[in-house]
C-alpha cells in the first residue's frame, strides 16, 4: 500500500467518526428522566380509585334495571291473574244461568231428578246464589210426594186427547202478560193475572211469580191508599208483607192509613181523641184523605170546633173560644167565625151568656167545605 491510499483511508475513518452521533447520557439528562417515571406512577395510582367508582355506579344501574324488570313482571302477572279470575267468574255465571233456566224447564215437565242434579251443580259452584236453597227444598218436596198407585180400570176406554204431560202454554202466555203489566205499572191487571195463573197452574215458576206478585201488591196498595181507598190498600200491603219485607215508603203509607182510620173511628164519639190524632196527622200529611175526599185538614178543623162546642155546653167559654180560634186558623168559615166571636165576648165579659150553638150534635164535615187533596205521587216498583 502506498502513502496516498493510507491517507485516504485515514481521512474516511475520521470523517465517519465525526458524522456519528454521541449516545452518552449526562447526569442532567438522568435527572430529567426520573420525574417522568414518577408522574407515570402517580397517574396509575390515581386512576385506580376512579375506575373503582365507575364500576360501583355501573353495578348500581344494573341493579335498578333488574329491579324495574322484576316489578313489571310481578304487576303484569297479577293483572293477568285478575283478568283470568274475572273471565272465569263471568263464564261461571253464564253456566249457572243456563242451568237455572233448564231447572225450571225440568220442574215444569216433572223431571225433578234432573232439576235436583242441576241445583246441586249450582250449589257446588256458587253456594251463595240467592234463592237456591228454597228452590232445592221445593224440588225435594216434589220428589217426596207419594206416587199414586195404579187401580184397575173396569172400562178400558182411552179417550183421545188425554195426556200425562201438563200443558203450560196458557201459563206461559199469562206469565208474559204478567211481566208486561209490571213493566207498564198496571198493578191491578198484574194482580188479577197472578191470581188467574195460580188458579190454573199453581206450580208454574213459583218463585218468579211470587216475586212479581209482591211487586204488584206493594205498588197497588200504595196507589190505593193515596187514592183514598185506605182499607183496600192496607189489605194489599198486608198480603205483600207475607211474601216479603215492606220498604219504608210502603210501611209509611200503611201507617198513615191506619192512623187516619183510627181517628175516624173517634168521630162523633170521642172529640178529644179525634183532635189528638188528626192534629198529629195534620202536622205531616194535611191533605191525606179517605174515599169520601175528606182530608186530614178538614177533619182536624171540624174536630176542633166540635170540641169547642163540647166545652161551651159545660160553660167553659174561654176554652171553647180557644178551640174555635184554632179551627179558624186551619180553615176559615163564616158561621164558625160568628160563634167564635160570641164565645170570645163571653170569655171577656162573663156576665153575658150567649146562645148555645144551634147544632151541638156532632155531624160529619160538609163535602163543600173540603179542600181539594193534592195529587198522589207516582209509585214506581
Amino acid at each position: 500500500m502506498n502513502d496516498n491510499e493510507f491517507d485516504k483511508n485515514e481521512f474516511s475513518e475520521q470523517k465517519l467518526a465525526e458524522e456519528m452521533p454521541t449516545t452518552e447520557i449526562t447526569e442532567d439528562e438522568t435527572t430529567d428522566l426520573k420525574p417522568d417515571s414518577a408522574n407515570q406512577q402517580s397517574e396509575t395510582t390515581e386512576g385506580k380509585p376512579r375506575k373503582k367508582r365507575r364500576s360501583k355506579w355501573v353495578w348500581l344501574g344494573i341493579l335498578v334495571f333488574v329491579l324495574f324488570i322484576a316489578l313489571g313482571v310481578f304487576f303484569g302477572y297479577r293483572n293477568g291473574v285478575q283478568r283470568r279470575l274475572a273471565n272465569e267468574k263471568a263464564i261461571l255465571m253464564e253456566q249457572i244461568a243456563l242451568q237455572l233456566e233448564w231447572t225450571y224447564k225440568d220442574m215444569d215437565a216433572g223431571r225433578y231428578e234432573n232439576a235436583k242434579a242441576r241445583l246441586e251443580y249450582i250449589i257446588e259452584k256458587y253456594p251463595e246464589f240467592p234463592g237456591i236453597e228454597d228452590l232445592m227444598t221445593q224440588v225435594i218436596g216434589k220428589m217426596n210426594e207419594p206416587t199414586p198407585t195404579a187401580t184397575q180400570v173396569v172400562i178400558a176406554t182411552i179417550e183421545p186427547g188425554v195426556t200425562t204431560t201438563p200443558d203450560f202454554r196458557g201459563a206461559e202466555e199469562k206469565f208474559a202478560q204478567l211481566t208486561q203489566h209490571i213493566a207498564n205499572q198496571e198493578w191491578d191487571l198484574a194482580v188479577q193475572t197472578v191470581q188467574s195463573l195460580k188458579e190454573s197452574n199453581f206450580d208454574y215458576r213459583t218463585v218468579e211469580v211470587d216475586g212479581l206478585y209482591f211487586i204488584a201488591l206493594r205498588n197497588r196498595g200504595i196507589q190505593r191508599i193515596w187514592a183514598g181507598e185506605l182499607e183496600q190498600g192496607m189489605y194489599d200491603l198486608s198480603i205483600a208483607a207475607e211474601l216479603g219485607v215492606l220498604d219504608s215508603q210502603a210501611a209509611g203509607a200503611k201507617s198513615w192509613a191506619t192512623t187516619y182510620l183510627t181517628g175516624a173511628s173517634y168521630w162523633d164519639v170521642n172529640w178529644p181523641g179525634a183532635v189528638d190524632i188528626f192534629g198529629q196527622l195534620y202536622a205531616q200529611m194535611p191533605y191525606f184523605a179517605d174515599s169520601t175526599g175528606t182530608t186530614v185538614a178538614e177533619r182536624y178543623r171540624v174536630a176542633l170546633y166540635r170540641l169547642g162546642d163540647l166545652f161551651a155546653t159545660q160553660g167553659d167559654y174561654c176554652t171553647a173560644s180557644s178551640y174555635y180560634s184554632q179551627s179558624l186558623a186551619v180553615g176559615g168559615n163564616l158561621d164558625i167565625q160568628v160563634t167564635a166571636t160570641a164565645y170570645a165576648e163571653v170569655c171577656a165579659n162573663p156576665v153575658t151568656t150567649p146562645e148555645p150553638p144551634q147544632d151541638v150534635t156532632p155531624t160529619p164535615p160538609e163535602a163543600t167545605e173540603n179542600p181539594q187533596p193534592t195529587e198522589a205521587p207516582t209509585v214506581t216498583p
